[in-house]
């Protein structure tokens, strides 16, 4: 013990030691004991993962972070509004800042939205930044772009450099992107080629502009004692002509067994009506998403409960509510969301927003996946039919609808309330970002293998 107990002149193998091991939060409280005890609050190894947020209010905690912390950070998220050009300068100098860093490792960007604004000259300094970042970094293991479709626009030259740089290290890649038009837009040449140097590649998301025969031959031949991918997500937009085969996609599949499928259609009118064409049956659809398409494709769905029972683990659609939920046909067959429900064995997350459901298929969808860990579905899509001449009250049978769903999924269940519902769905002129970003953003998140 230190004479006269001055705990500020403890040594300070002892201090590190009491450090390590306290919590983050009774770090912070300890901290404040003295000045030295608060120099120990920033050693590097407890601030090897950092989250930035340059919103206004997370501005001055970023800055300080930044100018203790930046340094030796070994991951790294960047929250920001890739609307305002304060922000996009503000995150343009924290990458200049952290590319200053030798040990950073994963570099996740997490914009407000799918586009930048604020004026040229900020993009520029923000792309030169991020360019500095991957030239200076010497083992870069995760990179996601935040689904940003200018980024990828000009990825060629970010993509030459983490090929360069970064192709024997690499091991999660997010390239897929989020289109302000789906209906018109330019592919840019990124060299599919050179995905066979990234010889540790496990988690990969890219727009299905880029899926073609020669891509999934990367995947499927990849160079001998590389791991298996076990990621693999895709966003779609426009569909080509030309498909790729089951044939194809078996191979890939029997190169990267255990491989996990992510679909995402975000405004994809046109790839909600070519959706047929797309699914293979050797596709391993794991997760399926689809934001504001416009439409339920009943056959697509059909087709997902019999080819992919024993695969798909989450489906997610949410479409804007005009007048009323669409009213989609299934030609006095059985539901598609109850067959999904009875076929899909893994089946753990059902959403859905934006659709006119019966409250008996929903009572169905839970008695028979009983094991659903998310049932999501607001009360003003749900309708009774005339049948139901029990129900006098709609707030009785909404009472009645909870009981019956809880019973089944054995927790308390109750709709989505309509203060929880994306304003999008409702509002045609509402940011309709906000409904789909965190959700696709959760995609490209860091995975560190254990």
């Amino acid at each position: 013990m230190a004479a006269g107990g001055d705990w500020a002149s403890l040594p300070s193998v002892v201090l590190e030691e009491i450090f390590s091991m306290l919590l983050p939060k009774d770090r912070i409280n300890a901290s404040s004991s003295c000045r030295r005890w608060r120099e120990y609050l920033f050693l590097p190894q407890f601030w090897t993962v950092i989250s930035f947020n340059l919103n206004y209010r997370g501005r001055l905690r970023t800055k300080f972070l930044s100018s203790k912390c930046a340094k030796f950070a070994k991951e790294a998220t960047v929250e920001f509004n890739s609307t305002r050009g304060s922000q996009v300068w503000d995150c343009s100098r924290l990458l200049e800042l952290l590319s200053r860093n030798r040990h950073l490792e994963c570099i996740s960007l997490r914009p407000s939205n799918c586009y930048f604004d604020g004026g040229s000259e900020s993009l520029q300094s923000f792309l030169e930044s991020l360019q500095l970042l991957i030239k200076r970094n010497k083992r870069l293991l995760h990179l996601s772009l935040g689904c940003t479709e200018i980024l990828l626009h000009n990825s060629q030259e970010l993509f030459n450099l983490l090929v360069k740089y970064h192709a024997p290290y690499l091991q999660s890649l997010h390239l897929a992107t989020v289109k302000e038009d789906t209906s018109s837009y330019d592919v840019p040449y990124i060299g599919i080629d050179n995905f066979a140097a990234f010889a540790n590649l496990r988690a990969l998301s890219i727009d299905y502009d880029f899926v073609t025969p020669k891509f999934l031959a990367v995947l499927a031949h990849r160079d001998r004692g590389a791991p298996p991918l076990h990621s693999l997500c895709l966003h779609i937009h426009r569909v080509n002509q030309r498909q790729p085969t089951d044939s194809m996609w078996k191979e890939v599949l029997s190169a990267n067994l255990n491989m996990e499928l992510t679909l995402n259609l975000v405004h994809s009118v046109d790839g909600l009506q070519a959706l047929l064409d797309v699914l293979k049956p050797s596709m391993p659809l794991t997760h399926y998403r689809q934001y504001f398409c416009g439409d339920v494709n009943v056959a697509s769905l059909n087709m997902m409960s019999s080819l992919y029972y024993s695969t798909l683990s989450s489906l997610t659609i949410v479409e804007a509510i005009n007048h009323q939920p669409i009213n989609y046909t299934v030609n006095d067959t059985e539901d598609p969301f109850v067959m999904l429900a009875w076929r899909c064995t893994r089946l753990q997350s059902l959403k859905l927003i934006g659709m006119s459901l019966d409250q008996k298929d929903l009572v169905a969808i839970a008695r028979l996946r009983s094991g659903l860990q998310q049932l999501t579905v607001p009360s003003c899509c749900v309708f009774w039919n005339e049948e139901d001449e029990d129900y006098y009250d709609e707030d009785d049978a909404l009472v009645d609808l909870e009981y019956k769903i809880s019973e089944s999924l054995g927790r308390p269940w109750q709709p989505l309330s309509e203060f929880l519902i994306p304003p999008a769905v409702f509002y045609h002129d509402a940011d309709a970002d906000s409904a789909y970003m965190p959700e696709l953003l959760k995609d490209q998140e860091w995975q560190r293998k254990s």
